[in-house]
């Protein structure tokens, strides 16, 4: 793939060792450029707390037992991480790409990279409106008139739209504020199962280890006899809803760009992640499961509903069920910032992956605009239509099962995307081998590769494969559902065959792939358009 002439004269004066200012990269003095004004504590803060959702950990407890929950997202949070060092790696390396859009471009194939970068546009523009209003259906917890709903998402998404116009750096602030309260409340939350479980809630009920010993995974998954394959199902179950939850944290590339000093700043986000996510999730899974039963008639009820509402989160009918007053109220408001925070970054990152596509020539070059304050201005506009979506769940049955069922084809958007980085740190990883480079020369580089890139492309493939395996149990069968679980694989392949067919793409080979940095110390990315 041949390189740009900001990057030629990158790379020569990276080689040279001579010091390169900013203003002799780009061409035109006057183009726009991303603004590096994102704070190391600011990415930290989005990266750990950008999968902290509405929906924490629902289904989980329901669908494995106690046992079952914690095994599953233990696992898959190891994947997550295992990825985030693939992905953290080349990002450290080259934070003046196009994250695993460019990535997957220069490593694998153009055609990969149109496939990943369009796919994962697609699945973080839907998921705002979705985000959206959920925020709207979390604030029917005061007020239950839904004809109410529209003036909510109308204040909600100006809202979102209004931070980031503001620019990166008002955004990262903002985006900070919001990831402190969300990660004080779970382990405040934790802190509470904990007292809960010790018999220190209202009720005084000492309950121990009493739901691990009674039924530790799901004995009755769907009906599944004998036990034993209900309960390795419900595990299964457990394992891509898990996945689900971790979703996002690939977002993390959409920042390199605008990450000051991203060598240090992305290095301890990406190791940060790994410990505190998992420790964070596990943990309350952990003790999730040592308050609540899997059976308990509130969990079960709110699974079947499934209705967005904080009644749903098991921190919720823990609370309700030991007598905890005005608590729900507390938490309630939190998810409802918590559903805020989460499109305000879903539309970061579709703007900002737009922005990349525009910049490769994979979509109309004026996408790739950017303002003075660094916002790519043309690509935020687009985006922020897509939010208008959201007012399909203020309209009749048929509109709002339409907007349910464009929510639901993103569920495996981030699996595909996890699948994409471990292929392109796989292909990476092989071609510095070929070309004699030393991984020693990396400024990040972790101990797990490059058996980690292998593990999360085999394990993610296998989940997503039998993603769908519930919809063979119902009768009839559930086409919609099937649908909706496996769409966005030939999806993904429908954009990499269409793009290689017309642009005759072919596979980089390993002898002439692209390995350098194209990065500057203290350079910033100009926009191409």
């Amino acid at each position: 793939m041949s390189s740009s002439p900001d990057y030629d004269i990158e790379k020569k004066a990276a080689s040279s060792g001579e010091i390169v200012t900013e203003d002799v990269v780009p061409h035109d003095e006057n183009a726009g450029h991303m603004h590096r004004t994102l704070k190391g504590r600011q990415i930290s803060m989005i990266a750990i707390a950008g999968t902290i959702g509405t929906g924490l950990f629902l289904g989980l407890l329901a669908n494995g037992g106690p046992v079952g929950a914690l095994l599953g997202y233990l696992i898959v949070g190891m994947l997550v991480g295992l990825m985030m060092y693939s992905l953290g790696e080349m990002m450290v390396w080259d934070p003046s790409a196009g994250g695993f859009i460019e990535f997957s471009s220069r490593y694998v194939d153009p055609a990969v990279g149109f496939a990943m970068g369009w796919q994962f546009w697609f699945q973080a523009v839907i998921t705002t409106p979705v985000e959206i209003t959920a925020a709207s259906i979390v604030i029917s917890f005061w007020d239950t008139n839904d004809n109410h709903k529209a003036i909510y998402i109308t204040v909600m998404l100006i809202g979102i739209i209004l931070v980031n116009l503001a620019g990166v750096k008002y955004f990262g602030e903002f985006e900070f504020v919001f990831a402190f309260i969300k990660i004080i409340t779970v382990i405040g939350l934790v802190i509470m199962c904990l007292v809960v479980d010790l018999g220190g809630a209202p009720d005084h009920d000492r309950r121990g280890f009493r739901f691990w010993r009674d039924e530790p995974f799901n004995n009755t998954f769907f009906s599944v006899v004998p036990a034993s394959k209900a309960r390795f199902l419900g595990f299964w179950a457990v394992l891509t809803q898990a996945a689900f939850s971790y979703g996002g944290m690939e977002g993390l590339a959409m920042i390199c760009l605008e990450a000051s000093n991203p060598r240090v700043t992305m290095r301890t986000a990406v190791r940060a992640i790994f410990y505190r996510i998992v420790l964070l999730y596990v943990f309350a899974v952990l003790l999730i499961g040592l308050c609540l039963s899997a059976s308990d008639d509130h969990l079960l009820q709110a699974n079947a509903q499934d209705s967005g509402t904080a009644a749903e989160s098991p921190f919720v009918i823990i609370i309700q069920t030991s007598g905890i007053k005005v608590l729900a109220h507390i938490i309630n408001a939190v998810i409802l910032t918590s559903a805020f925070s989460s499109g305000n970054e879903y539309l970061y990152s579709s703007s900002r992956s737009l922005f990349m596509l525009a910049q490769e020539g994979k979509a109309p070059r004026i996408l790739a605009k950017v303002a003075k304050n660094g916002v790519p201005i043309y690509s935020l506009a687009v985006c922020a239509l897509f939010g208008c979506l959201g007012y399909l769940a203020c309209g009749k049955s048929g509109a709002n099962d339409a907007f349910n069922w464009l929510a639901n084809i993103t569920t495996l958007g981030s699996m595909i995307t996890w699948c994409g980085v471990a292929l392109a740190h796989i292909r990476w990883y092989r071609a510095m081998k070929v070309q004699g480079l030393s991984r020693d020369e990396l400024p990040f580089k972790s101990w797990t590769q490059p058996y980690g890139a292998w593990t999360v492309l085999i394990s993610f493939s296998i989940i997503m494969f039998f993603n769908g395996y519930t919809t063979f149990m119902t009768k009839p069968f559930d086409w919609r559902s099937f649908l909706s679980d496996y769409i966005n694989i030939p999806f993904t392949l429908i954009l990499y065959v269409g793009y290689k067919f017309f642009k005759r793409t072919r596979l980089v080979p390993l002898a002439e792939m692209d390995c350098s940095t194209h990065y500057v110390e203290d350079s910033v990315v100009y926009s191409k358009y």
